[in-house]
């Protein structure tokens, strides 16, 4: 009982990590394209910028933070 328990933590947590990864890759690669002065693809759910935001939020904005 207990291995199988054991068995089964370690499979969601493989499994968490593994979607956290495609996240990460996936920001990296949006991140990457507007640093190299590509539009991102979700621009039109950005709201217009009034003023240059501070860091956090930027991050409440885009991630959710």
């Amino acid at each position: 009982m207990v291995n199988n328990i054991n068995t089964l933590i370690g499979k969601i947590k493989d499994n968490a990590v593994a979607r956290c990864r495609e996240r990460i890759e996936l920001a990296a690669d949006k991140a990457r394209g507007v640093l190299n002065g590509n539009r991102p693809e979700d621009s039109a759910v950005l709201p217009p910028k009034k003023e240059p935001p501070g860091m956090t939020s930027c991050l409440k904005r885009q991630h959710g933070l």
